[in-house]
Order: C-alpha cells, then structure tokens, then sequence
C-alpha cells in the first residue's frame, strides 16, 4: 500500500481468489503511475530498495516480503509484465509484452500453500490505519473472487496553514532539521464491510444476503515541513547505513481527535465501529506510523507519521545505530515541538471563545475542550521504547521559553500564574485563579507530574489567600468557609508565621473595612447570651462562629468565648437598663440564668456593676437593688417587693444584687420600739428570719448589747442591765451551779427550738468556755466547784473543748498530781511513775488513762531529761539513786538520737567514789571511765559496773568495755615512767601494751587517725629498748656467757634501732628494739631508725694475691653459678648471673673495715668482703685465710639478692661446698640446669 501511495494511486483493489474455502490466489491492484524502464531494471534487483530518498520502499524490501507467501509471482503495469520463476536455487526474470486492457498496476501472487481467509473486521481495520496515513490513496476495495465485502474512502478537507510565532524554536537540539511550515486540515474515513459469521464459507456469499455495516469517523490532521540539514560525512553514514541519502526536505504528520472531531465522532456512531478503534487512540497512546502502524507508542493521544527510520523488523525505530539513533532523535524533537504548537493553537481558540461568553454551560463546554487538549499531549511513558516518548515531552515543554498555557477559572493563562485547586478553598478563593474542577480531574495525571516532576505548577497556598484577601471584601458565607479551611489548614500541622498571621488578621474583614478579625476578641455562645441580644463589637457574628467547634476558635485565633461578666460590662451602660422595664427585667433574667456558672470573683463583679444601678422592677417601678425586697417580706405592706413572673429564676441574682430579703434592723427596731415589743417578741422575729439576715446584720445583733441576764435569785432586775448574748449563757442548772451569768429568759427553755437555735447561733454560750472550766478546776477555785469542774472538763472534753484545747498554752495549773495538794499545768507533769526518781512531776495515777487527751505525756521528751540530768548529776550518789536513775533512762533509750548520746559523751554525769576519800564522789564523762581494766591499769582508767540495765544505757552514751589502743597509747605518752614503775620490772605486761598498739596499727589504724598522737608518741620515751650488758661488768653473773644479757629501758625513737644487723650490734651495742616482728613493725611506724641503714662500713684489703685457694674458689662458683639462680624469679635477682661469672676472687692477709653510727667510730679486722674497683663494673671476692666458705656465702647472697635471709644463706652455702653427686642424689636437676647455661 505504501509503495502504491509513492506511485500516487488514489485507489487499490485487493481481491483474494478461493477454492474449498481456502485463498490459492491474491491479486493486488493500484491505479498509479506505471513502471518506468529504470523500475523494471530495479525490479530485477530486489534487496537493493528504492534509492529515492523521498520514498519509504517503492519495491527493495517491500516487493521482497512477496516471496514470504508466493514462489513466483507476477507483476503487470503499462502493457509490460515480469515473471519471477526459480531454477534450483536460483531466480530469474522474464520480461515481456501483456496484451491485457487493464490500466491499474497489478501483482498476481499465486500462494505457496492455501491459506486462511482473513477475518474481514481485522483486516479491515489494517487498511483503516494505512489508508489514515497516505498522501494520495484514497479508496481500497477488497473482493473475496468476485465479491465486494470492504470498501474503504478517505475525504481530506483542505489544509489550512497555521502561524507558527517567533517564540517558538523551529530547530532540533542539533539543528538538523528545521520546521517550516504546518498545515492543518481534517479527515474524514468512511467504511462500508460485510458482517459475516466467524466460520463462513465463501461460497455462501452468493447465497445469503449478509449484513452491511458502514461507519465514519473524523480525524485531525497537522503536517509540518522540514528543512533538512546535514553535514557530508553525516550523509555519506546515512547512505551506507540505508542505501540513501537524506532528503532535503521531509515531513511529519500528527493524526488525533480533536474535541469537536471526537465529539463527531462519538455522534455518528454511538459504538464505534472496530475498524476505526486503533486511528481513534484517545484516550489511549497513538502509534508512530512509518506507512504503516509500528508497535512503538508515542507517550501522548496522537499519531505519528514520519519518515523515520526502523529497524530490520520494520516494528520498531531504530535507537541503537548511532547515526540513525541521531537522525530519528532530532526528527522525534521537531515532533514534539509541533505537538506543542498544536496545543497552544488549541489554548488560543479556547481563550477567544472564553472571553466572549459568559453563561456557565458555554463555559463548561470549553473546559471539557481544554481538558481534552490537554490530556491529549499530556505525555505517558512510550512503549517498547521510553526514550521516544521522553524526547517528544521533553521537546514540547523546551521548544519555548513560554510558560504552558491553561485554562483556569480566570480564563486562558499560563500555567505558572494558575493554582491547583484546593476543595476546602472553594467557597472564598474566587480571584485567585485555580484550575477548573473538571479538568482537575479529568487531567489529574498531568497535574501530578506538572506539580512533583515539572515544577510547572504549584497548590494554593496561605499567600494566594493572603492575595484574595487583599483585593476584595468576603461575604459572611465566604468568611465562614474562610474559617473552616484555616482551621484545617492549622490542624494539619502547617506553620504560619507571626507575620503571616497578621497579615490573615488584618485583611479579613467583616462587614466593613475597619473590623477586621484583628478586633475580635470574643464568639458568642447562645447558650449564655440570645443571639437577639446587643453584643460588644469584638464579638464574631454568631452566623459565622456557629459553624466552627469552641474549641478550635480559642486554639487558632486566640478568641475566648463571651462571658456573662464581659457581656454584663457591655450591657450595664444601655440607656434602657435604668428606663426600660421590659428590657431591664431581659438583661436580669439573662445573668439570672447563667450566675450559677459563674466564679465568685466574676458574681462580685456584676454586683459592683449593677447595684447603683435602678435596674430592679417593683410593683413601685424600677428601684436600686438596696431599695427593692423579694416577694415574700410582708412585714410591712408599703416595701417595693420585685415583680418577675418567676420570682424563684432570679433570687440568687437578686441576692447577689443585694434586694432584702429583711426588713433593715434600725427599721424594725424603731418600729418595734413603736409598737412596744420586748426582747422575747425580737427574738422570736429574727429568729424566724434568720436565714435571710446579712452578714452584717449578723455581726450587729452579735454584738449589740440587747439582751437581760437573769439575777442570783433567779428574778428580773428592776434595772434592766443588756448584755451582747458571748457573756450569757442557757439558763441550765449546772451554769447556775458554777454561777455563770444566765440569759433572762420567760418560759420553758430548749436549745433546739427556732429561737435557741437562733441565739446559740448569735454567741449565747451553751456551756462554760475553756478559760472558764480551767480557772473553775484549778486553786484556789472552792475544792467541790473544783473537783466538779475538772470532772466536767474531762467528760466534755471530746465535745466541747478539743478543737480550742492546746497543751501548751495552758497556763493553769489544774492536774492532780501524785504528791498531795500539787497541781501541774499539763507540760509540767507526766504518766510514767518510774520518771519521778528524776525529780519530775506524776499525774495521779488514778487519772493515768484519762489525761493522755490533756496533752500529758508518758514520760519526759529526751530534751527535759537531758536538761534535767544536767541539773541533777550534782547531788547523785554513787548508790541506788544513780542506778535507778541509769536503769530509767535505758528504758528511754530508744527515744534518744545520736546527737543526745554525743552529747552526753562529754558531760560528766557518771559518779565514782574517790578511792582515796571514800566520802567523796567523783564525776566522770562516759569515755573517761570503762566497765573493765585489765590488773594493774585500774589506776588509770576508773572502772564502773552500775547493772546490766543501767550500763546498757552507759554503753550508748560512750562508755567502752575496755581501754582502747588509742587509750593506751594516751597512756603511754601521758604516765609511761609512772607505768613503768607500777609493773616492777614485770617487763611483758609492758611489752602486751605494745603488742596492742601494734596490732592496731596494722590492722585498725585508729591511732593512725590521730596524728598528733603519733606525734606525741614519736617524741615521748614510751618503748621498751634492749641493751646488752656485758658478764664481767654485772656481780651476780657466773655463766659464762661472753655476749652479756639483755637489759631493758624506756626509751624514745630517735635513741632505738631496729637490730637488722649483728655484726653492727656486736660492735655498737646500742638501744635496739625487741626481735619480734610485730613490735618491730611498730617501732618502724614511729620513725625507729634501721641499724643496718644506719652505720657507715668503709673496707681496706691489705696484701691482695691471687692464690691456688682463691683460683679454686673462684672456679668453684663460676662452675655452678647457673645453680644459684634456679627458681629464683627475676624481680628477686638484684645482680645477674654474667656478674657472677665475672666476679674475681682473691686471697689477703687481713681486711681493714671502719664502722661509724652518728658520732661513733670502730675499727675491726675481718676476713671477708666483696668490694667493686672504683669507677670500673668490676667486683672482687677477698678472702683471708680464716675465711669459711659460710663468711664466702653471706657475702655472695647480699650482692646477688634484693632480699635475703639465713635461709637464702644456708641454702646458697649447700650448693657452693656440696658435691655436684651429691646434689644429684638429693633430687636437685644439675644437668638440666648447667645444660641450660651451655
């Protein structure tokens, strides 16, 4: 078809040729320009195509596709004819002479193998989508043999050219082609087939009248012209690629439905016909068309025709070659620049009808038109390829630097002036212009993407409101729906600025330009105040306010709901209030209404508002609160009593107001006193007005002196004295009995009639006061009146006195006690009988269980004890009464704290006879004396035993079992010479003092907390020293023993050494501490000086040699160095083997050695030594001839060990004079060890 509409053939004929139901023939016929000698040359070379670049195919591989179906087929055209026949693998032509009288052009296809008949609806609408896109071919009919049962027509109205405007880039990226020109015109398709069952036989044609079904549709067409500029070497790829060379001018066609052509269509027939579904691509994406429908889509609601260039299949464009990928991709930009000229050529006829009507369906109708414009290029992504779609979109927004044009409820705009609509801002946004609803909706895919992809676009937002604000005034409906929306708006968590907000303050205006919702302050709430009421300016209209909840009024703008106070203020200042009768008794019956509701404070208020004002209605007209009464005073009939119809609606206002309810006492007085009332016929008035009587008017009869006391005898004074009712009291016999003055009363007296009730209420006094019954109980009140009045006063007590009763600002003595005749004040006495060996006062113990309610303790709080043993430590005797005293005082020790037993720990409370003045006791602070002290010491320290009881106390208060470390050593420094001469050379009890204070420093270190003991320690001669005394000095001395024996001093710790040295000790005998280690441990803590530390040895070899002794010996211990090593970890070597090995060893005939200690000098002869050559690392062994290998051992062991002791000697000894086979026998590893050393 394609090849036939190159050939310009207006019509073809497609005729099909059956047998058995089969097609065995197919002949296609076109009626356009016959070959020329140069195609039938061509046609001999069939892969070779058309070269001419303004054709598609002609007959290269399209005439090469009839070999799919046919072996030799037939071509006729201008009298010629070409047959194609095969001679084995080969083909060959013949070309002759045909004497046919046809005119068309005709390929005659015989089928390799019969073939199906084609399904007519199908192939129908094959040729309907061919036939949309041909230049020249108009008509197409199909006969099955000689049967008609499709007939195709096109109708193409005449294109009109379209302006395309400078803003507008004609070019591709690239520059390759440039669009020229576009013409736009319309098309009409029209198709008339057969309705044939599925499985029909061909044959049966002629017989049954089948079915006709004819359709049309109306399509859109727009044809741009392209220049085309290449460069030479792009040209010459583009003819090695496709055997031709780019054209110099080309073409592309958009084939779509325009709103009135889809409208025209969707008209003509209700269900579109089948064969037209695929050209009718809205809302669906269009094909791009290369002759013939691709499988590639476009993005968009358009068809696309263009001489791009395919693939092999022919189904595809091809992208991957990049010279062709190049070519189709500028051809694909100019695409999509002519969509978007399309488009605003669209926008442009929209605008123009817009602004020229005004009625809503012509309206309506133009926005459908808009929205079917606009979802026509609103762009997909395209299939199988998405890079061709994303070229024509990417083309048709860059192709200008215009903004989209669309249609908005404001007319035609660009899209970056029009809003997208918000539903909650419809019932105010008016100028601002937004998106129509209906193509919202209709559009909703595009806005999504113009909005979050493109950035074309945005939602309505607080400035557009700001901006509708500004240019125009709302109407209450508008402002309501302007309330809701803010609301929401806030709700949804936006963030409105402080500026923002005031801005949205300040433009909202309601009713006119000054009252804006700046000036509101309050919404009204019907239920407290009508809405036919006069509210204050700054009150929003109830029509507005009503429809938003309470709750977001006060959140969002800040506005508080109208009080009855505020609405009061506003109210009182009416002319009418004080002139209106209607209107005042309205205004009372609101604030009636509500004042329960309301806070005192705010009651106060509208009592200071309205009672100056002459607002109360009366049956005298409208009087000041203070000058109206309610209905029901009729004492008098002259009051001005209130007038409402429901007088009960309004008595709590009326109360507050201050309208009486009594007549004002001065009133009833006089007039009282006028009819000649007594004080029985006032009482009983009152009385039966008390609860309607003021506070004031209380507090006046309180304390106004009106009522007469009865006299002693019983009868009224002929001088009648008043009195206010607090200094009377009922007229009861036991306020007679205690001759308490009594009311003068006639008559029968109860308290709970209305009048008792009445005076009882006023002050007069039922019984006596607490002053009264405590001066009445206590001396030197008559003992009977006494003793009854004490009896009443605990009986009564929980009833009449325990709330005024305080303990401690009692000030009569009034308690019983248990001495005779002594009374006590309730802080001066106590229960426990036991506390009164310590001078204190005891209640009566027949009142014990009754008074604890008086405030009198149990005992004495641990305060008053300790004061009160202050007091009596004096005069305690050592005997029972301090044990008693003790013994007390631990049965309270639960009650005392610590900061008691601190301080008792230093006050001298304890008593102990003086031993050497029997009569005389002595007083002791709990850590002077101890409850035991080991022989010899109780000189020292006192010793106490007062009962397990009472020490249980002492213990707490400090007293310790025994002397302490810390106490011994105060000893020591203190009396250690009269000490040392009370043991009488009993040296060990000493020495255990010592060892404890040893112990402590060890272990406990509470001397250690001490330091200026330990200074004092350090200072005083409190140790015992060792001293050797020789034999021959002492008389008594007869064994023999030429060391001397050990003598004993106390002595300080800068005369005493620590005996670490014998030979040191041999040549000084100093002061030395005793050989135990614990004690040495404490002479050390107190600064005694090591003796060994403390002595200075200077050594003098005399004749040195080197000797066969001296060889031997020192062979001897390099020989077995390795040994003396063994086991001995390395912390513990103070010189290594090497130094060892290196020593020397030498014989002389004596050694010189010098000791000094302080300002002491020996001189001694000795035969061993190890000494290191001055200011070299060279040590030497000197020996003597009177040397031992023992003397040979010590010095080694001091040289080579950090530490050492006899035993590292002894054991050092065994391995320097012990056989090595020997020390094998013993078990000791000497190969292995000597082998290590190798």
């Amino acid at each position: 078809m394609q090849n036939s509409d190159d050939a310009k053939s207006s019509s073809i004929q497609i005729i099909f040729e059956t047998k058995n139901n089969v097609v065995t023939r197919i002949l296609f016929k076109n009626n356009g320009i016959y070959f020329r000698p140069e195609d039938w040359n061509r046609l001999k070379k069939i892969a070779e195509g058309n070269p001419d670049e303004q054709k598609i195919g002609a007959f290269g591989v399209g005439f090469y596709s009839l070999f799919s179906v046919c072996d030799n087929p037939f071509v006729f055209s201008g009298g010629q004819g070409m047959a194609f026949y095969w001679r084995g693998n080969q083909l060959f032509t013949k070309q002759g002479q045909n004497k046919s009288t046809d005119d068309w052009t005709t390929f005659l296809m015989d089928m390799k193998d019969p073939t199906e008949i084609p399904n007519i609806e199908k192939f129908s609408r094959f040729l309907a989508n061919s036939l949309g896109f041909t230049e020249n071919l108009q008509n197409i009919s199909v006969l099955f043999n000689d049967t008609l049962v499709i007939r195709l027509s096109k109708k193409i109205q005449r294109p009109e050219p379209l302006r395309i405007t400078s803003e507008f880039n004609t070019y591709s990226p690239q520059r390759m082609f440039q669009l020229t020109s576009i013409n736009v015109g319309r098309v009409q398709l029209d198709v008339e087939r057969l309705i044939v069952p599925t499985n029909f036989n061909v044959r049966q044609l002629h017989l049954i009248n089948y079915q006709t079904q004819k359709a049309s549709i109306f399509l859109k067409t727009a044809n741009g012209d392209l220049d085309v500029r290449v460069s030479n070497e792009f040209s010459l790829k583009m003819e090695q690629i496709t055997k031709k060379k780019p054209p110099r001018k080309t073409s592309i066609q958009m084939i779509f439905t325009g709103f009135n052509e889809h409208n025209l269509s969707s008209d003509s027939d209700e269900n579109i016909s089948p064969v037209f579904k695929d050209l009718l691509q809205y809302p669906e994406q269009g094909k791009i068309y290369i002759g013939f429908s691709t499988d590639q889509t476009t993005g968009c609601c358009s068809h696309l025709a263009a001489r791009v260039i395919p693939t092999m299949e022919r189904v595809s464009i091809d992208m991957a070659n990049e010279t062709l990928a190049k070519y189709n991709s500028e051809l694909l930009y100019l695409s999509g620049t002519l969509c978007r000229i399309l488009y605003e050529d669209e926008m442009d006829q929209i605008k123009r009808s817009y602004n020229s009507v005004n009625a809503v369906h012509d309206r309506a109708l133009l926005e459908k038109r808009a929205a079917h414009a606009l979802t026509h290029f609103t762009y997909h992504p395209s299939t199988p390829n998405t890079q061709i779609g994303k070229i024509l979109e990417s083309q048709f927004f860059d192709c200008t630097r215009k903004n989209l044009s669309i249609l908005s409820t404001n007319g035609v705009l660009p899209i970056s002036d029009v809003r997208i609509p918000d539903p909650k801002m419809k019932g105010f946004i008016k100028n601002v212009p937004v998106v129509p609803t209906n193509i919202f909706e209709r559009c909703n895919i595009f806005f999504i993407k113009a909005k979050n992809t493109l950035n074309l676009i945005r939602d309505l937002n607080f400035q557009d409101v700001l901006h509708e604000l500004r240019n125009r005034m709302f109407s209450e409906n508008e402002i309501t729906e302007l309330l809701k929306w803010f609301v929401s708006y806030r709700s949804s968590g936006n963030i409105v600025s402080a500026s923002e907000l005031d801005q949205f303050m300040g433009l909202t205006r309601i009713g006119n330009i000054f009252r804006t919702l700046k000036t509101i302050r309050h919404y009204l709430n019907p239920g407290i105040i009508p809405t036919d009421m006069d509210v204050p300016n700054d009150v929003m209209p109830y029509t507005i306010s009503k429809t938003l909840p309470p709750q977001d009024l006060k959140k969002w703008f800040g506005w508080s709901e109208l009080t009855l106070v505020i609405w009061a203020k506003f109210i009182v200042n009416k002319p009418n209030l004080e002139n209106d009768l209607t209107f005042a008794r309205k205004v009372l019956q609101i604030l009636a209404r509500n004042l329960n509701n309301t806070s005192r404070n705010n009651k106060e208020i509208i009592r200071q508002l309205f009672f100056q004002k002459r607002c109360i209605p009366t049956k005298f007209g409208l009087k000041l609160p203070n000058e109206a009464y309610f209905q029901n005073v009729t004492i008098f009939p002259d009051l001005p009593t209130i007038e409402f119809q429901k007088p009960l609606s309004v008595q709590s206002l009326m109360e507050l107001l201050g309208v009486r309810k009594v007549v004002e006492l001065k009133l009833v007085f006089d007039r009282l006193d006028r009819g000649n009332w007594d004080h029985m016929q006032l009482v009983k008035y009152l009385a039966s007005m008390s609860s309607d009587l003021k506070a004031d008017e209380i507090r006046i009869l309180k304390s106004k002196p009106i009522w007469p006391k009865e006299d002693s005898a019983g009868s009224q004074l002929v001088q009648i004295q008043r009195f206010v009712t607090s200094n009377l009291h009922v007229p009861s016999s036991l306020n007679r009995e205690f001759g308490l003055p009594i009311i003068d009363w006639k008559g029968r007296w109860s308290s709970s009639t209305q009048e008792g009730t009445f005076l009882i209420m006023l002050g007069l006094r039922e019984y006596p006061t607490l002053k009264t019954i405590l001066e009445l109980a206590a001396p030197p009140t008559d003992p009977k009146i006494r003793s009854k009045a004490f009896e009443y006063f605990i009986d009564n007590f929980d009833k009449n006195y325990l709330k005024e009763y305080s303990p401690a600002t009692v000030n009569n003595a009034f308690l019983p006690c248990s001495d005779q005749n002594t009374y006590a004040k309730p802080s001066e006495c106590f229960i426990n009988l036991e506390c009164k060996i310590m001078k204190f006062k005891v209640i009566r113990q027949d009142l014990r269980y009754r008074v604890e309610k008086l405030g009198v303790h149990q005992d004495p709080s641990r305060e008053t004890i300790i004061n009160e043993l202050k007091k009596l430590s004096r005069y305690v005797q050592y005997g029972d009464d301090a044990k008693k005293i003790f013994e007390y005082l631990a049965s309270r020790k639960k009650d005392f704290i610590r900061s008691d037993f601190d301080q008792l720990a230093k006050f001298d409370f304890i008593p102990l006879r003086n031993k050497t003045k029997i009569n005389e006791i002595i007083l002791f602070n709990p850590r002077s004396v101890y409850f035991e002290v080991q022989e010899g010491l109780s000189e020292f320290f006192p010793c106490i035993d007062f009962g397990e009881r009472a020490n249980s106390f002492l213990s707490a208060c400090g007293v310790k079992k025994r002397p302490s470390p810390v106490d011994l050593a105060r000893l020591l420094v203190e009396s250690s010479a009269k000490l040392w001469g009370l043991i009488k050379g009993n040296i060990e009890k000493y020495l255990n003092i010592l060892r404890i204070i040893a112990i402590d420093f060890k272990s406990c270190r509470n001397i250690a907390d001490e330091p200026s003991l330990i200074a004092r320690m350090k200072g005083a001669p409190i140790l015992v020293a060792i001293k050797k005394e020789r034999q021959e000095r002492r008389t008594n001395s007869g064994d023999g023993n030429n060391d001397g024996i050990d003598c004993y001093y106390l002595s300080s710790t800068n005369k005493i050494f620590i005996n670490d040295n014998k030979i040191y000790q041999r040549v000084f005998n100093p002061l030395t501490a005793p050989e135990e280690n614990l004690l040495e441990s404490l002479y050390k803590e107190l600064g005694c000086r090591s003796l060994q530390d403390s002595v200075k040895e200077t050594s003098t070899p005399r004749g040195i040699k080197e000797t066969n002794k001296s060889k031997q010996l020192q062979n001897e211990i390099m020989e077995r160095s390795s040994l003396f090593y063994h086991e001995y970890k390395e912390h513990d070597i103070k010189r290594d083997e090497k130094w060892l090995e290196k020593l020397k060893v030498r014989e002389v005939d004596y050694i010189e050695t010098i000791y000094v200690l302080e300002n002491d000098e020996k001189k001694e002869r000795t035969d061993t030594l190890i000494l290191q050559v001055a200011g070299m690392d060279s040590w030497t062994l000197y020996i003597s001839s009177s040397s031992n290998l023992l003397d040979v051992s010590k010095h080694i062991v001091k040289n080579i060990y950090k530490v050492s002791n006899w035993k590292d000697v002894g054991y050092f000894n065994m391995l320097l004079t012990s056989p090595l086979l020997v020390l094998k026998e013993m078990g000791y590893p000497v190969d292995r060890i000597l082998q290590q050393r190798k």
